[in-house]
Protein backbone atom coordinates (compact mmCIF):
# COMPACT_ATOMS: atom_id res chain seq x y z
CA UNK A 1 0.00 0.00 0.00
CA UNK A 2 2.75 2.40 0.96
CA UNK A 3 5.75 0.66 -0.58
CA UNK A 4 5.71 2.91 -3.62
CA UNK A 5 6.81 5.83 -1.46
CA UNK A 6 9.15 3.87 0.76
CA UNK A 7 12.28 5.61 -0.46
CA UNK A 8 10.95 9.04 0.51
CA UNK A 9 9.82 8.91 4.13
CA UNK A 10 9.05 12.17 5.83
CA UNK A 11 12.19 13.52 7.47
CA UNK A 12 12.27 13.29 11.26
CA UNK A 13 12.39 16.49 13.28
CA UNK A 14 15.76 15.36 14.70
CA UNK A 15 18.56 12.94 13.92
CA UNK A 16 18.41 9.23 14.64
CA UNK A 17 18.95 8.28 18.25
CA UNK A 18 22.46 7.20 17.34
CA UNK A 19 23.39 10.77 16.42
CA UNK A 20 24.38 13.14 19.24
CA UNK A 21 22.82 16.57 19.25
CA UNK A 22 23.37 19.49 21.56
CA UNK A 23 20.13 21.34 20.94
CA UNK A 24 17.03 19.94 22.54
CA UNK A 25 15.33 23.25 23.08
CA UNK A 26 11.58 22.78 23.00
CA UNK A 27 11.60 19.39 21.33
CA UNK A 28 10.86 16.04 22.89
CA UNK A 29 12.49 13.99 20.12
CA UNK A 30 9.92 11.24 20.32
CA UNK A 31 9.71 10.26 16.63
CA UNK A 32 12.24 8.68 14.28
CA UNK A 33 10.15 8.57 11.10
CA UNK A 34 6.92 10.45 10.44
CA UNK A 35 4.64 8.64 8.01
CA UNK A 36 2.66 11.72 7.02
CA UNK A 37 1.14 10.54 3.75
CA UNK A 38 0.38 7.10 5.16
CA UNK A 39 -1.30 8.67 8.20
CA UNK A 40 -3.43 11.03 6.13
CA UNK A 41 -4.51 8.29 3.73
CA UNK A 42 -5.43 6.03 6.64
CA UNK A 43 -7.29 8.88 8.34
CA UNK A 44 -9.30 9.66 5.20
CA UNK A 45 -10.21 5.99 4.85
CA UNK A 46 -11.27 5.86 8.51
CA UNK A 47 -13.43 8.96 8.04
CA UNK A 48 -15.13 7.41 5.02
CA UNK A 49 -15.82 4.15 6.83
CA UNK A 50 -17.16 5.90 9.92
CA UNK A 51 -19.43 8.12 7.82
CA UNK A 52 -20.74 4.94 6.17
CA UNK A 53 -21.57 3.50 9.59
CA UNK A 54 -18.76 0.94 9.69
CA UNK A 55 -16.85 1.00 12.94
CA UNK A 56 -14.11 -1.62 13.01
CA UNK A 57 -13.33 -1.32 16.72
CA UNK A 58 -13.12 1.21 19.49
CA UNK A 59 -9.70 2.16 18.10
CA UNK A 60 -11.09 3.08 14.69
CA UNK A 61 -9.64 6.43 13.66
CA UNK A 62 -7.42 6.80 16.73
CA UNK A 63 -3.86 7.92 15.86
CA UNK A 64 -0.99 5.94 17.36
CA UNK A 65 2.79 5.54 17.28
CA UNK A 66 4.84 2.36 17.48
CA UNK A 67 8.32 1.79 18.86
CA UNK A 68 10.76 1.61 15.96
CA UNK A 69 11.50 -2.07 16.54
CA UNK A 70 8.36 -3.29 14.76
CA UNK A 71 8.42 -3.70 11.00
CA UNK A 72 6.12 -1.50 8.94
CA UNK A 73 5.59 -2.21 5.25
CA UNK A 74 7.18 0.57 3.21
CA UNK A 75 8.05 2.70 6.25
CA UNK A 76 11.60 2.52 7.49
CA UNK A 77 12.34 0.61 10.67
CA UNK A 78 15.76 1.51 12.12
CA UNK A 79 15.87 -0.37 15.45
CA UNK A 80 17.11 2.94 16.82
CA UNK A 81 20.50 2.65 15.14
CA UNK A 82 22.23 4.52 12.35
CA UNK A 83 23.41 1.14 11.06
CA UNK A 84 19.86 0.55 9.82
CA UNK A 85 18.90 4.13 8.96
CA UNK A 86 17.90 3.05 5.44
CA UNK A 87 16.18 -0.21 6.34
CA UNK A 88 12.69 -0.33 4.78
CA UNK A 89 10.88 -3.63 5.44
CA UNK A 90 8.38 -5.09 2.98
CA UNK A 91 6.13 -6.58 5.66
CA UNK A 92 4.22 -5.54 8.70
CA UNK A 93 4.76 -6.92 12.16
CA UNK A 94 1.80 -8.98 13.34
CA UNK A 95 0.77 -6.23 15.78
CA UNK A 96 0.73 -3.62 13.00
CA UNK A 97 -1.55 -5.80 10.88
CA UNK A 98 -3.92 -6.26 13.80
CA UNK A 99 -4.07 -2.53 14.49
CA UNK A 100 -4.66 -1.81 10.80
CA UNK A 101 -7.62 -4.18 10.87
CA UNK A 102 -8.91 -2.39 13.96
CA UNK A 103 -8.90 0.91 12.03
CA UNK A 104 -6.22 2.62 14.14
CA UNK A 105 -4.09 5.19 12.28
CA UNK A 106 -0.32 4.72 12.32
CA UNK A 107 1.31 8.14 12.51
CA UNK A 108 4.97 7.62 13.33
CA UNK A 109 7.76 5.28 14.34
CA UNK A 110 8.82 6.24 17.84
CA UNK A 111 12.34 6.78 19.14
CA UNK A 112 14.18 4.37 21.41
CA UNK A 113 17.55 3.50 22.81
CA UNK A 114 19.80 1.89 20.22
CA UNK A 115 18.75 -1.73 19.68
CA UNK A 116 16.26 -1.35 22.53
CA UNK A 117 18.82 -0.72 25.21
CA UNK A 118 22.08 0.84 26.21
CA UNK A 119 22.40 3.99 28.25
CA UNK A 120 21.22 6.20 25.43
CA UNK A 121 17.77 7.55 26.02
CA UNK A 122 16.20 8.90 22.91
CA UNK A 123 13.33 11.03 24.20
CA UNK A 124 13.23 13.91 26.63
CA UNK A 125 10.88 13.95 29.59
CA UNK A 126 7.90 16.22 28.91
CA UNK A 127 7.73 17.18 32.60
CA UNK A 128 11.29 18.50 32.64
CA UNK A 129 13.22 18.90 29.42
CA UNK A 130 16.59 18.57 31.16
CA UNK A 131 15.71 14.96 31.97
CA UNK A 132 15.22 11.91 29.81
CA UNK A 133 12.31 9.50 29.75
CA UNK A 134 14.58 6.67 30.88
CA UNK A 135 14.06 3.48 28.93
CA UNK A 136 14.01 2.06 25.45
CA UNK A 137 10.28 2.74 24.87
CA UNK A 138 10.86 6.35 25.91
CA UNK A 139 9.65 7.96 22.69
CA UNK A 140 6.37 6.04 22.82
CA UNK A 141 5.51 6.91 26.41
CA UNK A 142 6.67 10.54 26.23
CA UNK A 143 4.56 11.21 23.13
CA UNK A 144 1.52 9.55 24.70
CA UNK A 145 1.67 11.63 27.88
CA UNK A 146 2.43 14.79 25.90
CA UNK A 147 -0.70 14.29 23.80
CA UNK A 148 1.14 13.85 20.50
CA UNK A 149 -0.45 10.45 19.86
CA UNK A 150 -3.61 8.78 21.11
CA UNK A 151 -1.74 5.66 22.26
CA UNK A 152 1.49 3.82 21.66
CA UNK A 153 2.95 0.34 21.28
CA UNK A 154 6.13 -0.44 23.17
CA UNK A 155 8.24 -3.48 23.95
CA UNK A 156 9.70 -4.79 27.18
CA UNK A 157 12.47 -7.22 28.04
CA UNK A 158 13.24 -6.16 31.60
CA UNK A 159 11.28 -2.96 32.12
CA UNK A 160 11.19 -0.99 28.88
CA UNK A 161 7.44 -0.32 29.01
CA UNK A 162 6.88 0.17 32.73
CA UNK A 163 10.11 2.08 33.52
CA UNK A 164 9.64 4.93 31.01
CA UNK A 165 5.91 4.91 31.79
CA UNK A 166 6.89 5.51 35.40
CA UNK A 167 9.25 8.32 34.41
CA UNK A 168 6.52 10.28 32.61
CA UNK A 169 3.35 9.13 34.38
CA UNK A 170 1.84 7.01 31.60
CA UNK A 171 -0.33 3.93 32.00
CA UNK A 172 1.75 1.17 30.43
CA UNK A 173 0.97 -2.55 30.33
CA UNK A 174 3.43 -5.42 30.00
CA UNK A 175 1.14 -8.30 28.99
CA UNK A 176 1.67 -11.89 29.97
CA UNK A 177 4.59 -13.35 28.03
CA UNK A 178 3.45 -15.04 24.80
CA UNK A 179 0.06 -13.29 24.75
CA UNK A 180 1.04 -10.91 21.90
CA UNK A 181 2.82 -12.13 18.77
CA UNK A 182 6.35 -10.81 18.30
CA UNK A 183 6.50 -11.68 14.61
CA UNK A 184 8.14 -8.80 12.75
CA UNK A 185 9.68 -7.29 15.88
CA UNK A 186 13.43 -7.08 16.48
CA UNK A 187 14.46 -9.80 18.92
CA UNK A 188 16.61 -8.76 21.86
CA UNK A 189 15.93 -11.75 24.12
CA UNK A 190 13.61 -14.41 22.68
CA UNK A 191 12.63 -15.81 26.07
CA UNK A 192 11.92 -12.41 27.67
CA UNK A 193 10.66 -9.97 25.00
CA UNK A 194 7.03 -8.77 25.18
CA UNK A 195 4.96 -6.25 23.21
CA UNK A 196 2.42 -4.12 25.02
CA UNK A 197 0.28 -0.97 24.96
CA UNK A 198 0.85 2.48 26.43
CA UNK A 199 -2.09 4.82 27.03
CA UNK A 200 -3.32 7.58 29.23
CA UNK A 201 -5.27 5.17 31.41
CA UNK A 202 -5.54 1.51 32.37
CA UNK A 203 -8.76 1.46 30.38
CA UNK A 204 -6.83 2.56 27.29
CA UNK A 205 -4.42 -0.33 27.77
CA UNK A 206 -7.26 -2.84 28.02
CA UNK A 207 -8.88 -1.69 24.79
CA UNK A 208 -5.56 -1.81 22.96
CA UNK A 209 -4.54 -5.21 24.33
CA UNK A 210 -7.83 -6.71 23.20
CA UNK A 211 -7.00 -5.78 19.61
CA UNK A 212 -3.43 -7.12 19.49
CA UNK A 213 -3.61 -10.47 21.34
CA UNK A 214 -3.95 -13.82 19.62
CA UNK A 215 -2.13 -16.94 18.51
CA UNK A 216 0.37 -16.57 15.68
CA UNK A 217 2.11 -19.63 14.23
CA UNK A 218 4.98 -17.40 13.07
CA UNK A 219 5.95 -16.81 16.72
CA UNK A 220 6.81 -20.18 18.28
CA UNK A 221 6.20 -18.78 21.78
CA UNK A 222 2.70 -17.60 20.92
CA UNK A 223 -0.19 -19.07 22.92
CA UNK A 224 -3.85 -19.42 22.06
CA UNK A 225 -5.35 -17.71 25.11
CA UNK A 226 -8.22 -15.40 24.21
CA UNK A 227 -8.67 -12.07 25.94
CA UNK A 228 -11.91 -10.10 26.04
CA UNK A 229 -11.46 -6.83 27.82
CA UNK A 230 -13.98 -5.90 30.52
CA UNK A 231 -13.97 -2.10 30.88
CA UNK A 232 -15.75 -2.05 34.25
CA UNK A 233 -13.70 -3.44 37.13
CA UNK A 234 -16.75 -4.27 39.22
CA UNK A 235 -16.77 -4.36 43.00
CA UNK A 236 -13.34 -4.53 44.62
CA UNK A 237 -14.82 -5.53 47.99
CA UNK A 238 -12.90 -8.44 49.43
CA UNK A 239 -10.26 -8.58 46.73
CA UNK A 240 -6.73 -9.17 48.00
CA UNK A 241 -3.72 -6.99 47.19
CA UNK A 242 -0.23 -8.14 48.19
CA UNK A 243 2.28 -5.36 48.93
CA UNK A 244 6.01 -5.97 48.68
CA UNK A 245 6.74 -3.70 51.61
CA UNK A 246 10.54 -3.95 51.33
CA UNK A 247 10.54 -2.01 48.07
CA UNK A 248 8.57 0.78 49.71
CA UNK A 249 10.72 0.93 52.84
CA UNK A 250 14.21 0.39 51.42
CA UNK A 251 14.10 2.33 48.17
CA UNK A 252 11.88 5.36 48.76
CA UNK A 253 12.13 8.74 50.48
CA UNK A 254 9.77 9.68 53.31
CA UNK A 255 7.70 11.83 50.96
CA UNK A 256 7.43 9.09 48.35
CA UNK A 257 6.40 6.51 50.95
CA UNK A 258 3.60 8.83 52.07
CA UNK A 259 2.36 9.20 48.48
CA UNK A 260 2.38 5.43 48.01
CA UNK A 261 0.61 4.91 51.34
CA UNK A 262 -2.17 7.27 50.22
CA UNK A 263 -2.49 5.24 47.02
CA UNK A 264 -2.90 2.03 49.02
CA UNK A 265 -5.52 3.78 51.15
CA UNK A 266 -7.58 4.38 47.99
CA UNK A 267 -7.92 0.62 47.50
CA UNK A 268 -8.55 0.08 51.21
CA UNK A 269 -11.43 2.52 50.91
CA UNK A 270 -12.97 0.19 48.31
CA UNK A 271 -12.85 -2.76 50.67
CA UNK A 272 -9.66 -4.28 49.23
CA UNK A 273 -7.71 -6.40 51.72
CA UNK A 274 -4.12 -5.12 51.66
CA UNK A 275 -1.46 -7.48 53.04
CA UNK A 276 2.34 -7.41 53.15
CA UNK A 277 4.11 -10.16 51.23
CA UNK A 278 7.60 -11.57 50.81
CA UNK A 279 8.93 -12.41 47.38
CA UNK A 280 11.24 -15.35 46.65
CA UNK A 281 14.89 -14.52 47.28
CA UNK A 282 16.82 -15.18 44.09
CA UNK A 283 19.70 -13.35 42.38
CA UNK A 284 17.31 -11.81 39.87
CA UNK A 285 19.87 -9.37 38.50
CA UNK A 286 22.38 -12.13 37.73
CA UNK A 287 19.69 -14.36 36.19
CA UNK A 288 18.38 -11.59 34.00
CA UNK A 289 21.82 -10.44 32.88
CA UNK A 290 22.99 -13.96 32.03
CA UNK A 291 19.94 -14.77 29.94
CA UNK A 292 19.80 -11.44 28.11
CA UNK A 293 23.51 -11.26 27.31
CA UNK A 294 23.57 -14.78 25.84
CA UNK A 295 20.40 -14.36 23.81
CA UNK A 296 21.18 -10.84 22.57
CA UNK A 297 24.78 -11.76 21.80
CA UNK A 298 23.46 -14.59 19.66
CA UNK A 299 20.85 -12.41 17.96
CA UNK A 300 23.36 -9.73 16.95
CA UNK A 301 26.26 -12.05 16.09
CA UNK A 302 26.25 -10.98 12.45
CA UNK A 303 26.88 -7.35 13.37
CA UNK A 304 30.22 -8.38 14.87
CA UNK A 305 31.04 -10.93 12.17
CA UNK A 306 30.77 -8.38 9.35
CA UNK A 307 32.14 -5.40 11.30
CA UNK A 308 28.92 -3.37 11.37
CA UNK A 309 28.90 -3.33 15.18
CA UNK A 310 31.64 -0.70 15.03
CA UNK A 311 28.98 1.70 13.72
CA UNK A 312 26.92 1.43 16.89
CA UNK A 313 26.61 4.69 18.73
CA UNK A 314 26.74 2.71 21.95
CA UNK A 315 29.65 0.50 20.82
CA UNK A 316 31.96 1.80 23.50
CA UNK A 317 29.44 1.18 26.25
CA UNK A 318 29.42 -1.95 28.34
CA UNK A 319 26.53 -3.12 26.19
CA UNK A 320 28.65 -4.12 23.20
CA UNK A 321 31.09 -5.85 25.53
CA UNK A 322 28.15 -7.67 27.10
CA UNK A 323 27.08 -8.99 23.72
CA UNK A 324 30.59 -10.29 23.14
CA UNK A 325 30.66 -11.84 26.59
CA UNK A 326 27.31 -13.47 25.92
CA UNK A 327 28.71 -15.19 22.84
CA UNK A 328 31.59 -16.62 24.89
CA UNK A 329 29.61 -17.60 27.99
CA UNK A 330 29.68 -21.35 28.71
CA UNK A 331 26.48 -23.14 27.79
CA UNK A 332 26.39 -24.58 31.30
CA UNK A 333 26.02 -21.08 32.79
CA UNK A 334 23.10 -20.24 30.52
CA UNK A 335 21.39 -23.57 31.20
CA UNK A 336 21.93 -23.17 34.94
CA UNK A 337 20.33 -19.72 34.81
CA UNK A 338 17.33 -21.17 32.97
CA UNK A 339 16.98 -23.99 35.54
CA UNK A 340 17.05 -21.50 38.39
CA UNK A 341 14.55 -19.38 36.47
CA UNK A 342 12.19 -22.37 36.29
CA UNK A 343 12.39 -22.79 40.05
CA UNK A 344 11.77 -19.06 40.54
CA UNK A 345 8.75 -19.30 38.26
CA UNK A 346 7.14 -22.01 40.39
CA UNK A 347 7.72 -20.09 43.63
CA UNK A 348 6.64 -16.71 42.22
CA UNK A 349 3.49 -18.22 40.73
CA UNK A 350 2.63 -19.69 44.12
CA UNK A 351 3.06 -16.34 45.92
CA UNK A 352 1.15 -14.25 43.37
CA UNK A 353 -1.68 -16.79 43.06
CA UNK A 354 -2.67 -16.14 46.70
CA UNK A 355 -3.73 -12.61 45.71
CA UNK A 356 -5.73 -10.91 43.01
CA UNK A 357 -2.67 -8.73 42.39
CA UNK A 358 0.61 -7.73 44.02
CA UNK A 359 2.16 -4.29 44.00
CA UNK A 360 5.40 -2.36 44.48
CA UNK A 361 6.92 0.95 43.32
CA UNK A 362 7.78 0.66 39.66
CA UNK A 363 11.29 2.00 40.19
CA UNK A 364 13.43 2.73 43.27
CA UNK A 365 13.54 6.28 44.53
CA UNK A 366 10.78 7.59 42.33
CA UNK A 367 11.34 8.14 38.64
CA UNK A 368 15.12 7.62 38.74
CA UNK A 369 15.50 9.86 35.71
CA UNK A 370 18.67 10.59 33.88
CA UNK A 371 19.92 14.09 33.34
CA UNK A 372 20.42 15.15 29.74
CA UNK A 373 24.15 15.51 29.29
CA UNK A 374 25.90 17.64 26.72
CA UNK A 375 25.98 15.89 23.39
CA UNK A 376 22.77 14.03 24.23
CA UNK A 377 21.99 11.17 23.84
CA UNK A 378 25.41 10.00 24.97
CA UNK A 379 25.37 8.04 28.22
CA UNK A 380 24.07 10.22 31.01
CA UNK A 381 24.44 10.13 34.75
CA UNK A 382 21.89 8.08 36.60
CA UNK A 383 20.61 9.98 39.62
CA UNK A 384 19.99 6.82 41.59
CA UNK A 385 23.16 5.18 42.87
CA UNK A 386 22.55 1.79 44.52
CA UNK A 387 24.17 0.81 47.78
CA UNK A 388 26.22 -2.31 48.28
CA UNK A 389 22.99 -4.12 49.07
CA UNK A 390 22.04 -4.16 45.40
CA UNK A 391 19.37 -6.85 45.64
CA UNK A 392 17.50 -4.91 48.30
CA UNK A 393 17.50 -1.74 46.27
CA UNK A 394 16.49 -3.01 42.83
CA UNK A 395 12.90 -3.21 41.59
CA UNK A 396 12.72 -6.89 42.51
CA UNK A 397 9.01 -7.39 41.81
CA UNK A 398 9.54 -6.05 38.28
CA UNK A 399 12.47 -8.31 37.48
CA UNK A 400 10.80 -11.37 38.95
CA UNK A 401 7.65 -10.63 36.94
CA UNK A 402 9.67 -10.24 33.74
CA UNK A 403 11.67 -13.41 34.32
CA UNK A 404 8.54 -15.52 34.95
CA UNK A 405 6.24 -13.80 32.43
CA UNK A 406 3.68 -12.15 34.73
CA UNK A 407 1.66 -9.19 33.42
CA UNK A 408 2.41 -5.80 34.98
CA UNK A 409 0.62 -2.45 34.76
CA UNK A 410 2.24 0.88 35.61
CA UNK A 411 -0.13 3.49 37.07
CA UNK A 412 0.74 7.04 38.19
CA UNK A 413 -0.17 7.80 41.79
CA UNK A 414 1.32 11.21 42.60
CA UNK A 415 4.38 13.41 42.27
CA UNK A 416 7.69 13.69 44.06
CA UNK A 417 9.03 16.92 45.53
CA UNK A 418 10.59 17.84 42.18
CA UNK A 419 7.23 17.62 40.40
CA UNK A 420 8.05 14.33 38.65
CA UNK A 421 5.59 11.40 38.53
CA UNK A 422 5.52 8.61 41.07
CA UNK A 423 4.09 5.29 39.95
CA UNK A 424 3.15 1.83 41.13
CA UNK A 425 3.39 -1.46 39.24
CA UNK A 426 0.46 -3.86 39.59
CA UNK A 427 1.39 -7.48 38.87
CA UNK A 428 -1.05 -10.36 38.40
CA UNK A 429 -0.86 -14.09 37.70
CA UNK A 430 -0.04 -15.28 34.17
CA UNK A 431 -2.87 -14.68 31.69
CA UNK A 432 -4.81 -12.76 34.32
CA UNK A 433 -4.06 -9.40 32.71
CA UNK A 434 -7.64 -8.37 33.46
CA UNK A 435 -6.98 -8.40 37.22
CA UNK A 436 -4.06 -5.98 36.86
CA UNK A 437 -6.28 -3.78 34.70
CA UNK A 438 -9.14 -3.99 37.23
CA UNK A 439 -6.93 -2.68 40.01
CA UNK A 440 -5.64 0.06 37.73
CA UNK A 441 -9.08 1.12 36.54
CA UNK A 442 -10.59 1.09 40.02
CA UNK A 443 -7.77 3.32 41.25
CA UNK A 444 -8.13 5.70 38.31
CA UNK A 445 -11.88 5.98 38.83
CA UNK A 446 -11.14 7.48 42.26
CA UNK A 447 -8.12 9.61 41.35
CA UNK A 448 -7.00 11.58 38.35
CA UNK A 449 -3.23 11.29 38.43
CA UNK A 450 -3.42 9.64 35.00
CA UNK A 451 -5.11 12.79 33.67
CA UNK A 452 -2.32 15.14 34.70
CA UNK A 453 -0.45 16.68 31.80
CA UNK A 454 2.99 18.26 31.61
CA UNK A 455 3.24 22.05 31.18
CA UNK A 456 3.84 21.77 27.40
CA UNK A 457 6.77 24.20 27.06
CA UNK A 458 6.77 23.44 23.33
CA UNK A 459 3.03 24.18 23.07
CA UNK A 460 2.47 27.53 24.77
CA UNK A 461 -1.26 27.49 24.06
CA UNK A 462 -1.61 24.70 26.61
CA UNK A 463 -0.96 25.17 30.30
CA UNK A 464 -0.84 23.00 33.39
CA UNK A 465 -0.72 23.71 37.09
CA UNK A 466 0.35 20.41 38.61
CA UNK A 467 1.41 20.82 42.21
CA UNK A 468 4.07 18.38 43.44
CA UNK A 469 3.16 15.98 46.16
CA UNK A 470 -0.58 16.61 46.44
CA UNK A 471 -2.78 14.18 48.25
CA UNK A 472 -4.61 11.60 46.20
CA UNK A 473 -7.83 12.99 47.63
CA UNK A 474 -7.14 16.64 46.77
CA UNK A 475 -9.37 18.50 44.36
CA UNK A 476 -7.75 18.57 40.97
CA UNK A 477 -10.23 20.41 38.77
CA UNK A 478 -8.44 23.01 36.70
CA UNK A 479 -8.84 25.23 33.69
CA UNK A 480 -7.64 23.80 30.41
CA UNK A 481 -7.07 25.88 27.30
CA UNK A 482 -6.77 24.28 23.87
CA UNK A 483 -6.47 26.55 20.88
CA UNK A 484 -7.36 23.90 18.25
CA UNK A 485 -10.65 23.34 20.03
CA UNK A 486 -11.31 27.09 19.84
CA UNK A 487 -12.78 27.14 23.30
CA UNK A 488 -11.91 27.06 26.95
CA UNK A 489 -13.36 24.33 29.04
CA UNK A 490 -13.30 23.18 32.61
CA UNK A 491 -11.62 19.80 33.04
CA UNK A 492 -14.00 17.57 35.02
CA UNK A 493 -12.94 15.43 37.95
CA UNK A 494 -12.26 11.77 37.37
CA UNK A 495 -15.73 10.77 38.51
CA UNK A 496 -17.35 12.75 35.71
CA UNK A 497 -16.74 10.50 32.69
CA UNK A 498 -17.39 12.77 29.74
CA UNK A 499 -18.38 11.31 26.40
CA UNK A 500 -18.39 14.62 24.56
CA UNK A 501 -16.57 14.56 21.21
CA UNK A 502 -13.01 15.75 21.52
CA UNK A 503 -9.84 15.41 19.44
CA UNK A 504 -7.13 13.16 20.86
CA UNK A 505 -4.02 15.16 20.25
CA UNK A 506 -4.90 18.47 21.82
CA UNK A 507 -3.53 17.62 25.25
CA UNK A 508 -6.94 17.06 26.79
CA UNK A 509 -7.92 14.35 29.22
CA UNK A 510 -9.62 12.35 26.50
CA UNK A 511 -9.43 8.57 26.74
CA UNK A 512 -9.89 5.95 24.05
CA UNK A 513 -13.11 4.70 25.58
CA UNK A 514 -14.49 8.26 25.62
CA UNK A 515 -13.42 9.25 22.12
CA UNK A 516 -15.99 10.14 19.55
CA UNK A 517 -15.48 11.35 15.99
CA UNK A 518 -17.49 14.51 15.37
CA UNK A 519 -18.25 16.37 12.18
CA UNK A 520 -16.15 19.29 13.41
CA UNK A 521 -13.14 17.09 14.19
CA UNK A 522 -12.95 14.02 11.96
CA UNK A 523 -9.96 11.74 11.92
CA UNK A 524 -8.21 13.59 9.09
CA UNK A 525 -8.51 16.86 10.95
CA UNK A 526 -7.25 15.21 14.12
CA UNK A 527 -4.14 14.11 12.28
CA UNK A 528 -3.55 17.54 10.81
CA UNK A 529 -3.93 19.18 14.20
CA UNK A 530 -1.73 16.69 15.95
CA UNK A 531 1.44 17.34 17.77
CA UNK A 532 3.17 15.12 15.24
CA UNK A 533 2.75 17.57 12.40
CA UNK A 534 3.25 20.46 14.77
CA UNK A 535 6.60 19.01 15.74
CA UNK A 536 7.54 18.48 12.11
CA UNK A 537 6.69 22.04 11.21
CA UNK A 538 8.76 23.35 14.10
CA UNK A 539 11.82 21.35 13.13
Amino acid sequence: MYAGRAEQPDPPPFGLPSEPRNDHDGKLSTMVTIARDHALESAERADAELRAGRRRSILHGVPYGVKDLLDTDGIRTTWGSGIFRDRVPLRNAAVIDKLRESGAVLMAKMSLGEFAGGNTSSALNPWQLDRTSFGSSSGTVAATVAGLIGFGIGTETGGSIVFPSSAVGASGLRPTFSRVSRHGCMALSWSLDKIGPVGRSAEDCGYILEQIVGYDARDNSSTDRPFSFRAEPGSMLGKRLGVHRAEFELTQSDHNRQVFQEALDVWRGMGVVVEDIELPLYPTGALFTTIVTVESGTNFKRLFDDGRAAGMFSFNEDRAAGWMAGRMMPAADYLTAQRIRSRLTREADEVVSRYDAVIAPTWPNGAALREVSEGWPIPARNEWEPSDDLDARTPRLNYIANLVGHPGLNVPCGFDLDGLPLCLQIVASPFDDQSALDFGMSFQQETDWHRQRPPYPWRPELRSDVTPGRSAYASRVKEHVCVPCERDRQRPPASARSTRPHAFNCGSDSIIGEARISSSGPTTEMIMRSGLLYQRAAA
